[in-house]
């Protein structure tokens, strides 16, 4: 009986998902009923109380709301303007260099505030107006946009990482670290592989090429070196969050703090006089996002119970008697699957505690984390949902959704390479974090 109930939690959790609503109120609300069905109304009460006020008082998330603060502040300094301005320069005399503007931008844009959406988002409201108007492939330019966003959950600050580190109890900093070189190899990938599409079939993304290489400005030397300048904000941020964490002077924590003071007054230097209402917005925004990841979160604990006590978990643990890379390839495909309906922090916060106790006692925790994060990810742009799509999506709501699909099979192949590599060879993960011991 038990048994069956859990599977129609997890039924209705999925149709409440289709029908549009929030994901964190349909865990909570189908979390709650379903304990309150397998124990009692005062249990599941009692329960939901004290996840909100453990999990609300767990110092290991406070590194949320700063690196949230953080981002909202980095975009309102002019970080993304510059960052923008910078890979333009570079990149411009490139044939179909705005994506290759698009990949390194976001690259940056990772390395100051960790927000894969946000990177889609914000970027995509400078560079797609600029695609369309040269002549870019439209479904092509919204999938670099979707796919690049996504290197924001691998390069610190990663809010999933955090997440990750959090449940599991892995360490925050080591997984920080362990993203920046599967980062950096995502950004690389999709540059050799769009440069190989481009020689391959150029028609697929650039529509009126004749037309984009009249429009092209040269830049010489003297005009990259001089933009360079420009990046000393974003370099100051990186420094901090990165090289104070790898260096042992910050903790997450501490890395969040100083960033979000350092991007604070990046924001005031720029804005002047307009500061006070740009800030009094960007805490709202903050404050708005870091209640949202909470409500998730507490949202997914309430499930995760749920699903505990209706012995869900006790039949997946079945698979724990196949072979290690069996098991680790049945949890990839549920990745998949779950990234192509939720948020990737959803997904790691229903998904991870059961895959960590799986998986953990044959791989290494840091490596797993960013296997789960990454796949996840592989998920949001997947089709016939991909997360990830949607949001690229509101970029041009003109666009059928069956033309994005196949721009973004392309990115969609270069993540699988990125992961594949990830696996062959997990010292690309672990490298730096062991370094830093």
């Amino acid at each position: 009986m038990e048994l069956l109930i859990g599977i129609a939690g997890i039924v209705i959790f999925l149709i409440l998902l289709f029908m549009g609503v929030h994901i964190a109120l349909a865990l909570l609300g189908v979390g709650f009923v379903g304990f309150a069905l397998l124990t009692n109304l005062n249990q599941s009460l009692n329960f939901v109380a004290r996840a909100i006020y453990e999990q609300g008082s767990n110092y290991s998330f406070a590194v949320i709301p700063l690196f949230m603060l953080m981002g909202y502040f980095a975009n309102s300094s002019g970080i993304v303007e510059k960052a923008f301005r910078l890979t333009s320069v570079w990149f411009n005399n490139i044939k179909g260099g705005l994506y290759w503007v698009t990949i390194a931008t976001s690259t940056i844009f990772a390395a100051a505030t960790g927000s894969g959406a946000a990177a889609t988002v914000c970027i995509g409201k400078l560079i797609y107006p600029h695609m369309l108007k040269e002549g870019y492939n439209r479904e092509l330019s919204l999938a670099c946009l979707a796919a690049s966003g996504t290197i924001g959950v691998l390069i610190p600050p990663s809010i999933p990482l955090v997440l990750y580190g959090t449940i599991t109890q892995e360490n925050i900093g080591s997984l920080l670290l362990a993203g920046i070189i599967p980062g950096l190899l995502e950004a690389v990938i999709y540059s050799f592989g769009l440069l190989l599409l481009i020689k391959i079939k150029p028609a697929m993304m650039l529509s009126k090429e004749s037309e984009i290489r009249r429009k092209y400005k040269s830049y010489t030397l003297k005009d990259r070196l001089i933009v360079l300048p420009e990046a000393w904000g974003i370099v100051l941020i990186i420094t901090i969050i990165i090289g104070g964490i790898y260096s042992g002077v910050f903790t997450p924590n501490e890395a969040g703090g100083v960033g979000a003071f350092v991007t604070l007054v990046l924001l005031i230097i720029k804005n002047k006089k307009k500061s006070f209402s740009i800030i009094k917005n960007d805490v709202w925004g903050a404050a708005s996002v870091t209640g949202m990841v909470f409500f998730i979160v507490i949202g997914s604990i309430v499930f995760s119970n749920f699903l505990t006590f209706s012995g869900i978990f006790d039949t997946v643990r079945v698979i724990q008697n196949f072979p290690p890379l069996v098991c680790l390839t049945i949890f990839l495909a549920v990745f998949f699957i779950a990234g192509m309906f939720m948020d990737a922090m959803a997904a790691l916060l229903i998904i991870s505690p059961i895959a960590y106790s799986m998986l953990s006692p044959h791989y290494n925790g840091i490596w797993l984390g960013l296997i789960m994060v990454k796949a996840f990810e592989i998920g949001g742009i997947t089709p016939p949902v991909g997360f990830s799509m949607f949001v690229a999506k509101s970029l041009d709501k003109d666009l059928p959704m069956e033309k994005l699909y196949s721009g973004t099979m392309v990115f969609w192949v270069m993540d699988l390479i990125t992961l594949v590599i990830m696996i062959i060879f997990p010292q690309l993960v672990t490298w730096l974090p062991e370094l830093a011991i």
